[in-house]
C-alpha cells in the first residue's frame, strides 16, 4: 500500500521520471551491428561511501554536432517540479547564458507564468501539491523560475492542440480510457512476473509505519528519501505512464518543442536550452540524434533535493503550512 501511494505522489508532484536515452540501432548489409550507445542519465541519487542518500540530482546535458565542427550547443536542462529554493535559483542564473530557453507549459501560445507563479485556491491538485511541498520542505518550480526573462520562449502544446492531436489519431475519451486500462493491465502482468522477495505486509503493519512516521522527528526527511528512491526506480521505458499516456504527455509535446527548436536554429540562435521535466529527456535525446545529428558532449549535475536526515517535527511542518495559507489569502 505504501509503495502505491509513493508512485501516485511521484506522478502528481514531480510529474516526470528519470529519462533513459534511446540508443541508435544501425545495421548495414553484410556488416556487424553497431553496439548500442550507453543510456544518458538525467536524474540520479548521489550517495555517500556507505550508500546513504545525500541528494536527488538532475542533469544538464550538452549536445554538439557528431561529425562536423560547429558552434551550435543544445542543452537538455532536466528538472523536477518541486525542489529546493537554491536549486531553482541556480537554474535562473544558468538560463542567463543562453540565446533561447525553450520551456514547457500546456497553455496557449506565448503564455508566460508571472513572477512568483500563479495562485490557485480552487484547484484540488494544486492544494495537494502545496501540502506535499510543505511536508517535504520543497518549493514549486513555477513560483521560483523567472518565466518573464526575455530569452524564454514557449515551446509546448495548448490544451486544444493536444485534443486535436489525439483526435487526428482517431482517439476519443473512450478509446483513450480503454488504452490506458490495457497499459495498466500489461504493466501489472509484467510486474507479477518479477520475483518478489519481500514478505507480504498487512494493513496493520502499514498503519503502524504511518503512525511511526507521524511521531518521528525526522519523518519529513525520511519521506523525502522514500520519494526520491521511488523516482529513481521508475526506470521503465515509459516511466510507469504506459504507452498511451506516454504518447500524449511526452511524445506529442516533444514534437511541438522540436518544431520551435528548428525555428530558433533557422533564426541563427546557437546556444539553446530545452527546459523540460526529466521524463521528457530520453525522447528529446533521440530526436536530437536523429534530426540534428547531435551527440552528448558533457554533463553537469544540480542538487534538486537535499536527502540528508535532519530533525524537523510535525509541528514545524504544520506551522509552515498555516503561514503559507495565511500569506496566500492576503
Amino acid at each position: 500500500m505504501k509503495r502505491n501511494v509513493l508512485v501516485l505522489l511521484a506522478g502528481l508532484f514531480v510529474l516526470d521520471r528519470p529519462g533513459l536515452a534511446v540508443a541508435d540501432e544501425l545495421k548495414g548489409a553484410g556488416k556487424p551491428a553497431i553496439k548500442k550507445e550507453a543510456a544518458t542519465p538525467f536524474l540520479r541519487i548521489r550517495r555517500d561511501k556507505q550508500g546513504e542518500p545525500l541528494a536527488l540530482e538532475t542533469a544538464v546535458v550538452r549536445y554538439r554536432p557528431a561529425l562536423r565542427e560547429g558552434d551550435v550547443a543544445i542543452d537538455l536542462v532536466s528538472v523536477v517540479h518541486l525542489g529546493e529554493r537554491h536549486y531553482y535559483q541556480k537554474l535562473n542564473d544558468l538560463f542567463e547564458d543562453y540565446d533561447v530557453v525553450l520551456y514547457e507549459l500546456v497553455a496557449e501560445k506565448g503564455t508566460r507564468i508571472p513572477k512568483g507563479g500563479r495562485s490557485s485556491t480552487s484547484n484540488p491538485l494544486a492544494m495537494v501539491q502545496r501540502i506535499a511541498s510543505t511536508v517535504l520542505d520543497l518549493e514549486s518550480q513555477t513560483s521560483l523560475i523567472d518565466y518573464t526573462a526575455k530569452n524564454f520562449v514557449h515551446a509546448d502544446l495548448s490544451p486544444d492542440e493536444i485534443a486535436e492531436t489525439v483526435k487526428k489519431r482517431g482517439d476519443d475519451g473512450l478509446t483513450i480510457a480503454l488504452s490506458v486500462a490495457v497499459d495498466l493491465l500489461r504493466q501489472q502482468n509484467l510486474k507479477a512476473q518479477e520475483p518478489d522477495r519481500r514478505p507480504a505486509r498487512s494493513f496493520s503493519e502499514d498503519a503502524s509505519d504511518l503512525m511511526s512516521l507521524l511521531t518521528d522527528s525526522a519523518a519529513p526527511s525520511k519521506l523525502k528519501r522514500l520519494m526520491a528512491e521511488q523516482l529513481a526506480a521508475m526506470g521503465s521505458p515509459e516511466g510507469g505512464l504506459g504507452k498511451t499516456l506516454n504518447t500524449i504527455l511526452i511524445t506529442d509535446r516533444n514534437k511541438a518543442a522540436m518544431k520551435v527548436l528548428h525555428k530558433e536554429l533557422a533564426r541563427g540562435k546557437k546556444k539553446i536550452a530545452i527546459f523540460y521535466g526529466a521524463g521528457h529527456m530520453a525522447d528529446f535525446e533521440a530526436r536530437l540524434r536523429e534530426e540534428l545529428d547531435l551527440r552528448p558532449a558533457s554533463s553537469q549535475w544540480h542538487e534538486a533535493w537535499d536527502l540528508r536526515l535532519r530533525e524537523r517535527g510535525l509541528e514545524e511542518v504544520l506551522l509552515r503550512f498555516l503561514v503559507e495559507q495565511m500569506t496566500r489569502r492576503k
